[in-house]
């Protein structure tokens, strides 16, 4: 009911005029604020009170401006899948990225919320954005905030180490301040009520196939059209916000772990049971090494002295430039060719070739091989000579087509010498006396006559 209305019902109620009726509640309004104003209160007794109250200031919020933050987080609530290998159910954890702006959303399970896990969910939302925002806000998670501040958090060093690397900063959300991630909070609510609920009746091997279906629901969420305005995720990201991102760098960030090394004598660093090659003079030296999932980097103080691409798979394998080598060493190696020891393996056998051969196409960089090759004809030498370490490498390619020489020379360790046959007796020929049926046919005839 407004003024008007109230006036008409005064009116029939109390049999005045509109004019008087009007006047009536012009009066008792005029009354009510001018006890308001000298700070009274007005109370009617079975009706209610009048009075005023300080109501406490609205928080206002910065207006949100197209590829200017992204907001992430881990999703409180989890799911279960089965490990592919052993059938056991496990934890998927889920990671949010959302840009604040368009409210676009990245979502990704992971097997658990470890600083490796956290770097790689970073890394693949910055690609599916095809950019990066110019801040990065996280929650105050172990993963990425050693130490929580209000004024100066202190940063994990990788996860500082990822936001130079795509030229963006990170600033962590206050303590118990949701309203500093709130497009991020959203979408994890989203995580839990939209995506979750979906596949809530579906079984899952392995992280691959829940991350498919993941991939699916987040493709339906951000194209959903918002209720309060036009457009969708999608539309407003692509529209707005995609062309203002940061562009990515050349390379994705990779995770790095720092080391020392000793150089052994033959100018290699060990590093997790494989060798990589510095420049000899460097013998004795402890040099700095820095790992990453692809590359071996060593360092003399600041200076890098190489790079390697890792080695992944069997220990004990090299990775050898020919540049670091002593000039003895280097000429040795042109004395040395595959051609060479092929021949060699030849005049042992066809199962020796075999396994040279495997041995010489193992490596990246043949000259690798050649100690392994010379291992394995140095056997033919040694006790049993050429037929053992045949026998050796036939049984070394029946177990696997890539023998190595240490396979090799256990088989050959375990060798024994074939069993000799016994000589039987000697065949009698045409000259021996042999007594056919018939001589004893005529001995059962004479007994019986007797």
């Amino acid at each position: 009911m407004n003024k008007a209305e109230l006036i008409v019902s005064v009116a029939e109620k109390a049999g005045l005029t509109k004019k008087d009726a009007e006047a009536a509640v012009n009066a008792f309004v005029a009354s009510v604020e001018g006890a308001l104003v000298k700070g009274d209160k007005v109370q009617l007794i079975g009706f209610g009170t009048f009075e005023i109250r300080p109501r406490k200031a609205r928080q206002g919020r910065n207006p949100r401006k197209p590829g200017e933050t992204i907001e992430v987080d881990w999703a409180g609530d989890t799911m279960q899948y089965a490990d592919p290998l052993s059938g056991e159910m496990r934890t998927a954890h889920f990671f949010v990225a959302a840009l604040t702006y368009s409210a676009y959303a990245y979502v990704e399970a992971f097997a658990d919320m470890k600083l490796p896990s956290w770097i790689d969910a970073h890394i693949h939302a910055f690609a599916h954005f095809g950019g990066t925002a110019r801040l990065l806000i996280p929650d105050n998670l172990k993963a990425g905030v050693k130490t929580p501040d209000r004024y100066e958090p202190a940063l994990n060093a990788a996860y500082l180490a990822l936001a130079e690397h795509y030229a963006t900063t990170i600033i962590p959300a206050r303590v118990k301040a949701p309203r500093d991630k709130p497009a991020a909070e959203g979408s994890v609510r989203h995580i839990a009520y939209q995506i979750m609920a979906s596949l809530r009746n579906r079984r899952f091997i392995g992280l691959h196939e829940l991350n498919e279906a993941v991939s699916e629901e987040l493709e339906r969420l951000n194209a959903k059209p918002f209720t309060a305005k036009d457009d969708c995720r999608m539309v407003l990201f692509m529209r707005e916000e995609k062309p203002l991102l940061t562009p990515l760098p050349a390379m994705p960030f990779e995770i790095s772990e720092s080391r020392t090394a000793k150089v052994a004598p033959n100018y290699h660093v060990q590093v997790d049971g494989c060798f990589y090659s510095v420049p000899n003079y460097l013998i004795g030296r402890t040099l700095d090494i820095r790992l990453t999932t692809r590359t071996i980097e060593v360092f003399d103080n600041t200076a890098r002295i190489v790079t390697h691409p890792r080695i992944h798979g069997r220990k004990g394998a090299y990775s050898t430039i020919e540049e670091h080598m002593p000039e003895k060493h280097r000429q040795y190696l042109k004395d040395w060719t595959p051609e060479r020891f092929l021949n060699w393996a030849e005049t042992v056998g066809p199962n020796t070739e075999k396994v040279v051969c495997a041995i010489l196409a193992s490596k990246k960089i043949v000259e690798q091989s050649y100690r392994s090759c010379m291992g394995v004809l140095s056997l033919a030498k040694k006790e049993g000579g050429k037929i053992r370490l045949e026998d050796a490498c036939a049984d070394a390619l029946s177990i696997m087509a890539t023998p190595s020489y240490t396979l090799v020379k256990r088989l050959w360790k375990d060798w024994t010498v074939p069993a000799v046959p016994k000589p039987g007796h000697p065949s009698l020929g045409s000259k021996g006396f042999v007594r056919g049926s018939g001589y004893f046919a005529t001995r059962d005839e004479d007994s019986n006559g007797r």
